[in-house]
């Protein structure tokens, strides 16, 4: 495991804050969408909109609350191979990064 100095664990964490941003923009345009559109026999009614939206909301607070748990320090490495695997974080994102670290993270 790589031991990460004091201003690598700041980097992380600014690109840790960069990649959850970006799930929860995805998110929140998801909903936009499903708010957006008529309704029709996979949407329902008010009310069915309304349970999906709940449904939807439960399960991305969920989500939300596990990225949260990547800024512990244990955490920060998984937590951006995460994102990174799921795209939220670019390549592009961590060019900064010292080749030992980009390894360390592909390496996933």
């Amino acid at each position: 495991m790589v031991e990460l100095t004091k201003s690598e664990k700041k980097q992380f964490r600014e690109l840790l804050k960069k990649g959850i941003l970006r799930r929860h923009a995805e998110w929140q345009n998801e909903m936009r969408e499903l708010l957006d559109r008529q309704f029709d026999d996979e949407i329902g009614n008010e009310f069915d909109r309304t349970m999906l939206l709940t449904d939807s909301s439960r399960n991305f607070y969920k989500e939300a609350m596990q990225m949260e748990d990547y800024y512990r320090t244990s955490m920060l490495i998984i937590g951006l191979r995460n994102l990174l695997h799921d795209g939220y974080l670019k390549v592009d994102d961590i060019a900064e990064l010292s080749e030992e670290l980009k390894m360390s993270l592909k390496s996933y």
